[in-house]
């Protein structure tokens, strides 16, 4: 955000949502540990918004995809007034991955691979310090993660080794992801549960035993469980859970909404009109001329494109609320704005839009979802960087106060 030049189309990051949603998952997961997902700048909320407001709370677990994710959130911590402590995971890195930056500054790394293993013992050796890591296994997924196999290969060569030193590699947890846990009931997400169990047994018994070198003597964290795996009706394994999407107040199932889980939308984009004018029926509106005018009518044009993440899919077919109304987008939705059919509502220059809200204020992010036949994962997650973020509340306290819990 530039002070001298702010954006048009603006998000409003509403804190004392995010100090509700906490609360809400909370009282769903129990006395589960809520590791708060913060990847792809908190799924385009904006770390510096999002994450003083969930230590309030009272958080201190961070999970993030990359390891210049988890430098960027350690560098957010450390400058936070009261320089706030909390326990850094990512898990995507290769053999480009320098793991000793990971290492000093004590992040928890989650491991899919043997020569994983390898780089992060090297980082340890070089920096003179423990490597703390979560070995992530294959449930079913078919992504990241030891198979079966590959794991209890891994196990059998580090209980012969000897070249690790005590402690020099610490296994600190076991994680899996689960591929259907948005579908209540698959048979999918039992199979993985029984697979997580074995491996997890057979973990323990190499910790006790064999591998006691790389154990911490304290229990084995164990996560399986996203968003619909922490507040679904299903039985997950894991002391831990990861929650990414439902944290920003949004649902990750279809016949449950948010409200029904006690979620609030933590993000709105609020956008002006730049422009009003009247068009004669037949008039085109946007590239190709995809729309024409039935009758006379007024065009309001609108800051915020697919530049700013707002999807083209969705020409056609999107709303906008202008006044309290619901209005039409027409034509294409082009890089820079859009334009919007005001009919005989009394729309004006400078008025505010609503392009994004919680379906009252303005359409929600799964009917822009919807629109654009996409998830409302991806609506809020590619909202671009020339999008300003602004820390609101609505419950009548201010952001300070919120971010204090």
């Amino acid at each position: 955000m530039r002070a001298d030049a702010p954006s048009t189309l603006r998000a409003r990051i509403d804190a004392s949502a995010l100090t509700r949603n906490v609360a809400a998952i909370r009282r769903t997961i129990g006395d589960r540990t809520l590791m708060a997902i913060v990847k792809g700048g908190a799924y385009g909320h904006g770390l510096e918004h999002v994450v003083p407001a969930v230590l309030g709370a009272g958080v201190r677990r961070f999970g993030v995809a990359t390891l210049a994710e988890a430098l960027d959130l350690d560098d957010l911590l450390t400058r936070l007034p009261h320089g706030e402590e909390a326990d850094v995971l990512f898990w995507i890195h290769d053999a480009t991955t320098d793991l000793v930056p990971a290492v000093a500054r004590g992040f928890e790394v989650g491991l899919s691979t043997a020569d994983g293993f390898v780089r992060v013992r090297d980082a340890a050796r070089r920096t003179a310090l423990p490597a703390l890591v979560h070995l992530k296994v294959d449930t079913g997924l078919g992504r990241g993660g030891f198979t079966p196999a590959q794991v209890r290969d891994l196990l059998a060569d580090l209980a012969e080794a000897g070249d690790c030193h005590d402690g020099e590699v610490r296994i600190v947890g076991l994680m899996s992801h689960l591929a259907n846990a948005d579908v209540p009931g698959d048979p999918a997400t039992v199979e993985q549960k029984e697979l997580f169990d074995v491996l997890h047994a057979e973990l323990t018994d190499f910790l006790a035993g064999p591998g006691a070198r790389f154990a911490t003597g304290e229990h084995l964290r164990t996560h399986t469980a996203n968003s619909p795996g922490a507040l679904g009706p299903d039985e997950v394994p894991g002391d831990t859970v990861r929650v990414g999407l439902s944290l920003f107040g949004l649902s990750p199932f279809e016949e449950i909404t948010a409200a029904d889980l006690g979620l609030r939308p933590v993000m709105s984009l609020v956008s002006r009109v730049l422009t009003v004018k009247e068009v004669p029926a037949g008039h085109g509106a946007s590239y190709g001329l995809t729309f024409r005018t039935d009758r006379p009518t007024r065009f309001a044009l609108v800051a915020g494109g697919y530049a700013d993440g707002i999807p083209r899919a969705a020409s056609g077919q999107a709303e906008v609320t202008i006044r309290g109304q619901r209005l039409p987008v027409v034509g294409r939705i082009a890089m820079d704005q859009m334009i919007v059919d005001a009919g005989g509502v009394p729309v004006e220059v400078g008025d505010e839009v609503v392009v994004l809200g919680d379906g009252h204020t303005g359409p929600s992010a799964e009917e822009w979802a919807a629109w654009s036949h996409t998830i409302n994962y991806e609506i809020v997650t590619r909202v671009g960087p020339r999008v300003d973020r602004e820390a609101v509340t609505t419950d009548g306290s201010t952001p300070e106060e919120a971010h204090r819990g």
